[in-house]
């Protein structure tokens, strides 16, 4: 890893070391409303945002009746440290599409936590810019580029990618504009010339030529990990809880390869969950997420990504302390789930 590189990952990590304040309970609303199969069968899920393409292999496995048996209580709440922080204050018993790098923040300041596995662990961002400023990486240099805000991944990934070809990122000026769509809009009214948005955001202008995909962070990073499903320790070695957190993971699993073989049927899913979001659309979501390889059809636990995530943490020394990559996940939940029948199915 060159310096320039790691240089652009301290930031993301530091920031997300440093975000891990504010009550989980803000900007949280919550949705219970699974079928029943006992007292027991009860789970607390957190989220970090709301409902996207993030989350559809879950989507797809409670419609399609893989959990029907679970009590299920969702929260989504803003941003992955809330998430963690819900996790941490018992709120919920597993986080679901945390974002590894809060993750290891709370693992390097003791949080007992582990990664039971991920539904997307390949980042779902494109850079993109307008069509009349250029095609590749090298038409970043002196451009203005929108971002969600100093230090956020979406304002170091692009300088990332740029030291990565060659580029002087200071030729170019990022400006703080906010969320994905709100990125996207500055970049198509003009007042910016390029962004890092998702797929679901940039596909629309993508598919008219407004814009054009300068690069797709999964491609150029294979290794850097984007989110995990997590819970405490406590609740894993709990065994009725524990066996709660076997059958999200094997649904997820599920709805994994569920999303890959039949895009078009999860895309309808997805618009049932996010109806602002047009069916067409979402179809054409989904078919260029499959072609990115993003989803944890194996469970989302691959060794040399999270080696590499936490290699990278732990070599710029800007968490608590190190974290040793056998300490982050808890691979028995995949493992198992990988023989169960019904993913033969």
């Amino acid at each position: 890893m060159t310096k320039p590189m790691i240089a652009g990952f301290a930031a993301i990590l530091i920031v997300a070391c440093t975000s891990l304040q504010g009550p989980a309970a803000a900007d949280a609303t919550k949705a219970g409303d699974a079928a029943k199969a006992g007292p027991e069968a009860k789970v607390r899920i957190v989220f970090p945002t709301t409902p996207t393409t993030l989350f559809l292999p879950y989507y797809v496995a409670r419609k399609k009746g893989w959990l029907n048996d679970l009590a299920i209580d969702e929260t989504y709440v803003t941003g992955d440290s809330n998430a963690v922080r819900a996790l941490l204050s018992d709120q919920a018993d597993v986080g679901c599409g945390v974002g590894t790098f809060s993750v290891l923040s709370a693992l390097g300041a003791g949080a007992d936590i582990k990664a039971v596995g991920s539904w997307s662990p390949l980042p779902d961002y494109n850079v993109v810019i307008a069509a009349d400023k250029g095609s590749t990486v090298a038409d970043l240099a002196g451009k203005v580029i929108a971002t969600s805000g100093p230090g956020a991944l979406p304002d170091q990934l692009p300088r990332i990618l740029m030291r990565r070809h060659g580029v002087d990122a200071s030729r170019s000026r990022f400006i703080q504009v906010g969320g994905h769509p709100a990125r996207l809009q500055a970049v198509l009214g003009g007042r910016a010339d390029a962004t890092l948005v998702n797929t679901v955001t940039a596909l629309d202008a993508i598919d008219t030529g407004k814009v054009k995909v300068v690069a797709k962070i999964a491609i150029e990073f294979p290794r850097l990990g984007y989110v995990w499903n997590v819970a405490r320790v406590a609740t894993l070695n709990d065994p009725a809880r524990s066996a709660v957190i076997q059958e999200l993971t094997t649904a997820g699993i599920r709805g994994s390869r569920f999303i890959m073989q039949n895009p078009d049927a999860a895309a309808a899913i997805l618009h049932e969950r996010v109806p602002a979001l047009d069916l067409e659309l979402s179809k054409r979501v989904i078919r260029d997420l499959n072609r990115d390889g993003v989803w944890g059809g194996d469970g989302g636990l691959d060794a040399a990504i999270t080696e590499f995530t936490a290699a990278t943490g732990t070599e710029l020394g800007v968490l608590g302390r190190s974290v040793d990559p056998a300490a982050i996940a808890d691979g028995r939940f995949v493992a198992a789930a990988l023989k169960d029948p019904a993913l033969a199915k």
